[in-house]
């Protein structure tokens, strides 16, 4: 084995009580919250299939056998704790039978039964595989419930919110999550364009059609994701709606018009008891004509052009226009590079740099009227959070006597390129700083340092210096303590 993975023949004991259990694992309803172990428990046993393979599992661990596949831990390095990234199901498990009455009401009489019979000394500590970081648990996690897997995989829709993440977290960057997946291109751009569809439900458009229960069923994890799949990938639909796929873009002749049909189709698909349309996988290899022919058409004699591409959006609202009105936190858009605001206001910045903090919510009010504030501000933000980030280490005489030069004459290219060789502990931010370091990145310091030094515009772009935020916003968060408003 490659000795990047040397990390798998080791196993530690961990005490149970104190693993962490991974509240963003794909097996769980995205849209719900899990803030206590009923809250997992609830969700993995809320399918008739899945409640009876965790009672099995149950009875399994009471009985004296503990699966032995590896349970990947990674440690969070802002809090110290041990977090699971594979095995959760058995972590759970072993929670519930030493602590039955954490158990939800529905379940404790028969964790309590199984629970007699268990020797709880016996279950104390479990032994683990510690991934240096979570980046280097990916690759295990996607080994373990890939489709060719060996192992039991994940269901089609847990392994489209598994690319989501891997999509959000990478920037869309295909190389990088083929590189964790090993699927190939088009197998990856396939994932990502289905999951733009399954983004339009989230539109005003689609929503207003829809009643609360529809639409509540329409953005569930148990929506039959592979009824679309196979509806888009026929040619007919395409030409017909007038939609086109290019990489993991989406392009639509007549936006208005393909959501008033696209509407339609996912209010038939989830309607069964009383839907006009019977529409399923079967029916649309059998009886597609007669599917088109029900649904709305779409006109592709007027124009009304649009192009859906980015980052998958995961807020309860969507929004696929520009548009310049007031940002609230249910129609803020991550990552939109045509938001009008350089900071969402969704984010919140905790320090006791006064400069910092008052820098932070003035990008948070200034929008695109002011570009060149917003640009060179950028690099101002990016130079005090590094300072902060340095004091707040005390390593500022550790970088001084490194380079051999007064600290306050240490350039900027000098302080990052030091705390990624010797601070930083994400590998995804070193990967940010060391584009930065890099002159011919589209994301370098040197096209920061030209929004404040040179008089060139090419790069003075409302849309790319939200996005060259967006490509910074993971390291800030390692630099600084930024936290999302939930409300």
């Amino acid at each position: 084995m490659d000795n990047k993975y040397e990390w798998l023949n080791k196993r530690y004991l961990r005490s149970v009580d104190q693993l962490r259990l991974w509240d963003e694992n794909p097996r769980l309803n995205p849209d719900e919250k899990h803030l206590t172990i009923v809250d997992f428990v609830e969700d993995l046993i809320a399918d008739e299939a899945d409640k009876s393979s965790f009672f099995d599992l149950l009875q399994s661990i009471s009985e004296g056998f503990v699966p032995a596949d590896p349970i990947v831990v990674w440690r969070q390095e802002n809090n110290g704790k041990y977090y699971v990234a594979e095995g959760n199901r058995r972590v759970i498990a072993l929670k519930l039978l030493r602590n039955p009455d954490k158990a939800p009401k529905s379940i404790r009489r028969y964790v309590r039964k199984l629970a007699n019979s268990v020797h709880r000394e016996d279950i104390e500590k479990i032994s683990v595989n510690i991934a240096p970081t979570f980046e280097d648990a990916e690759w295990y996690i996607n080994q373990r419930n890939n489709a060719s897997s060996l192992q039991r995989p994940w269901s089609r829709i847990q392994q489209q919110k598994w690319i989501t993440d891997l999509y959000n977290k990478y920037s869309g960057d295909i190389n990088k999550i083929y590189s964790v997946t090993k699927m190939t291109k088009g197998e990856l751009e396939n994932f990502i364009r289905v999951l733009h569809l399954l983004d339009l439900i989230k539109t005003d458009e689609v929503k207003s059609v829809l009643s609360k229960q529809e639409y509540r069923e329409a953005i569930s994890h148990k929506f039959p994701v592979t009824i679309l799949e196979r509806f888009f990938s026929n040619k007919s639909v395409k030409e017909r709606w007038g939609i086109e796929f290019e990489n993991t873009d989406l392009k639509l002749k007549n936006k208005k018009e393909f959501l008033i049909a696209y509407s339609a189709l996912i209010k038939n698909i989830i309607s069964t008891s009383d839907s006009k349309i019977d529409i399923n996988t079967r029916t649309i290899t059998t009886n597609l004509d007669e599917i088109l022919e029900k649904l709305p058409k779409v006109n592709l004699g007027e124009k009304d052009e649009c192009i859906i591409r980015g980052k998958i959006k995961e807020e309860n609202t969507v929004s696929i226009d520009n548009s310049n009105e007031k940002e609230t936190n249910k129609n803020i858009v991550k990552n939109d590079p045509h938001r009008n605001k350089l900071i969402p206001s969704i984010y919140q910045l905790d320090s006791s740099d006064y400069r910092l903090n008052g820098l932070f919510e003035e990008l948070k009010a200034i929008g695109k009227k002011y570009l060149n504030v917003k640009a060179a501000s950028l690099r101002v933000f990016l130079d005090l959070a590094v300072l902060h980030y340095i004091q707040s280490k005390n390593i500022e005489e550790d970088i001084r006597k490194y380079y051999g030069n007064k600290f306050c004459e240490i350039v900027l290219t000098k302080r990052l390129s030091y705390i990624q060789e010797r601070e930083l502990s994400s590998r995804h931010t070193k990967r940010i700083v060391a584009k930065l370091l890099d002159d011919s990145s589209t994301y370098s310091l040197a096209i920061l340092n030209g929004y404040i030094h040179e008089e060139n515009t090419c790069y003075l772009h409302n849309d790319f210096v939200n996005s060259f935020w967006d490509f910074l916003f993971p390291l800030f968060k390692e630099l600084l303590d930024i936290k999302e408003d939930k409300k």
